[in-house]
């Protein structure tokens, strides 16, 4: 048996012991990354250039990915930052028609949207007033173009000095069932009849027309557009034959 150590070695020794382990310091495992340093990251943040987002929507609601977003500051000729929208990856699934850009600068920019078939749209002043802010703009929209088809016919094709020509107006879309806008019957370029396209209409429309003088009147109708997309479109020719009425 080997000869018992004293008291006092042993508590001497087991202090030494501790407070070894006490200064020892800790080692994070390899895979393991350092806590991150607020400061650090509150520098980061306000060092990073300013972020302008959003989503850009058509105007039925729905999210439009390949959308060309320019930011242009102030009067520039260039744009300081272009994107094209797309799906980025979110908690709850991809976001289409998502977009960011990194402006670099302080200042006053506009954001154009622009697609082949949709209408360029135009957003601004958006104000950014300093380094690392972001500027969420939330949904914007992009109005997306439907062509049209305008059909006309005319109720009587010979009519008297004394009479009005009427003319049946048709619009049709892919969009819609219900379209709305303008009608005009023009003979070249003077407009001589216009009516308004209704929701109730569902697309058809008559147009009375001013008494006109005695002979061949060759007549187009046009529907203008709208706002929510509608292109222009025009009918086929039609001639009116106006003769002098009996008195």
């Amino acid at each position: 048996m080997s000869p018992s150590r004293p008291l006092a070695a042993l508590t001497a020794a087991g202090l030494a012991a501790a407070g070894a382990v006490l200064a020892a310091p800790h080692l994070l495992p390899a895979n393991a990354a350092p806590a991150p340093d607020p400061v650090r990251a509150v520098v980061a943040a306000t060092h990073r250039p300013p972020l302008i987002e959003g989503v850009v929507t058509d105007q039925l609601g729905r999210e439009v990915d390949d959308v060309s977003v320019e930011a242009t500051r102030g009067h520039a000729a260039t744009p300081s930052a272009s994107a094209l929208t797309y799906a980025s990856d979110q908690e709850g699934g991809p976001q289409h028609g998502y977009f960011f850009l990194e402006v670099g600068k302080k200042g006053s920019y506009t954001v154009t949207l622009s697609k082949r078939g949709y209408r360029t749209e135009t957003y601004g002043p958006i104000r950014i007033r300093r380094l690392g802010q972001t500027v969420d703009l939330g949904e914007v929209e992009i109005v997306r173009l439907y062509s049209t088809t305008t059909s006309a016919g005319l109720e009587r094709r010979v009519v008297t000095t004394r009479q009005h020509g009427i003319v049946d107006v048709r619009v049709r879309t892919s969009a819609t069932k219900r379209p709305t806008g303008v009608v005009v019957v023009r003979e070249g370029r003077h407009v001589i009849g216009r009516d308004a396209v209704r929701r109730g209409d569902r697309g058809a429309v008559t147009v009375a027309l001013p008494r006109l003088p005695k002979g061949n009147h060759v007549l187009r109708a046009y529907f203008l557009g709208n706002d929510d997309g509608l292109r222009p479109s025009s009918s086929p020719g039609l001639t009116l034959v106006v003769k002098k009425g009996r008195r």
